[in-house]
């Protein structure tokens, strides 16, 4: 493949990229076209980084610098002709499922105006019950994302840059995957057994230069792992030497998993979030997250959160209503769905 003849211009490594960028985003350059090259070394190198840093050039080594194309995103979930019967999605029977918009209109709601609370101090209250048990003797405050992924998305933005490795379970959910690489992060893949993400991996992701964890704790997906006592202990140990890293953990069958929670966010971490989605279980049109995080990390989120959704609609903020009641009503929804845990989550 040879080098684009384009009208790059500019002296400086700072004026090449400006050029270079205009040209992609106005369409005289597409993905997959290669950059020429910049004759001084220094240049380039700055160029290059500059370019791969911006998202819209990728380097290839000898094979020099290409436009980058959207990364394309694998699908979960997607339905599928015939008549087999799709045990992949893990749906459960709809018939099952709560009547949301009963429960709504039990409800006491009324039309938000902007200067309302971001979080329904009644929900944040609830949350905070239902938290704090799990997160006994850490501080935190709880915030409200559209689900799991929302909150993944927006924690990591927070903290990362472009570039920077994420550990992340192999296998692992497509969702975290597709999050990972839209985002411009690398993965450091941790290999799971039985119970959960294995210590050595995780201290091998760790020293190799990951900046943030996203964990899974109970019904891992694909392989329905959960994590146990011993193995949380273990890697909470792990974490617990590298205070700079990002702990995200992903409980996206909090209400109707049958096994408990173990935690691995270490007592005194720098950054942590416990995320707790309801759309696994109450049907997807229910985007709606808890997350629960330390306060330099809360306030991280809520900034992320207030620059553009502001809040998640409150319509979605169904009465609380009590755990048991939740583990009761989401079993019952999945009992006719298959036992495979890998239903998208959040």
């Amino acid at each position: 493949m040879e080098a684009v003849i384009v009208p790059i211009s500019g002296t400086t490594a700072t004026e090449i990229v400006g050029s270079a960028r205009d040209l992609i985003a106005s369409g005289e350059l597409v993905p997959r076209d290669l950059l020429p090259p910049v004759r001084k070394p220094a240049a380039e190198l700055g160029v290059n980084r500059q370019l791969a840093a911006a998202g819209v050039a990728a380097t290839h080594g000898r094979g020099g610098t290409m436009v980058a194309g959207m990364v394309q995103l694998a699908r979960e979930g997607a339905g599928f002709g015939g008549r087999l019967i799709d045990l992949a999605s893990g749906n459960p029977d709809p018939e099952l499922l709560p009547d949301v918009l009963a429960a709504a209109r039990r409800g006491e709601y009324r039309q938000p105006l902007y200067g309302a609370p971001v979080v329904d101090p009644g929900l944040a209250e609830w949350a905070a019950d239902g938290y704090a048990e799990d997160i006994a003797g850490q501080p935190f405050r709880v915030l409200v994302a559209n689900g799991a992924a929302d909150a993944t998305e927006r924690l990591l933005n927070a903290y990362l840059t472009r570039g920077d490795a994420v550990a992340v379970e192999d296998p692992c959910f497509l969702g975290t995957i597709g999050t990972v690489r839209l985002n411009g992060y690398r993965t450091a893949p941790v290999a799971v057994d039985h119970a959960g993400m294995r210590p050595e991996a995780l201290r091998a992701a760790l020293e190799s230069g990951a900046r943030a964890v996203v964990c899974t704790p109970r019904a891992h997906n694909p392989t329905g792992a959960s994590l146990t006592a011993g193995r949380a202990a273990e890697l909470r140990a792990i974490l617990a030497e590298h205070p700079q890293v990002l702990i995200i953990e992903d409980d996206h069958s909090s209400a109707v998993s049958t096994v408990p929670y173990h935690r691995i966010t270490p007592p005194r971490p720098a950054a942590w979030a416990l995320v707790r989605s309801v759309s696994k279980f109450l049907g997807p049109d229910l985007r709606l997250a808890l997350v629960a995080a330390g306060e330099e990390t809360a306030r991280r989120l809520e900034t992320r959160l207030s620059a553009g959704t502001m809040w998640v609609s409150h319509l979605l903020r169904t009465p609380p209503v009590s755990s048991s009641s939740i583990r009761r009503r989401g079993r019952s929804a999945n009992r006719r769905a298959p036992p495979t845990p890998s239903a998208a989550h959040g």
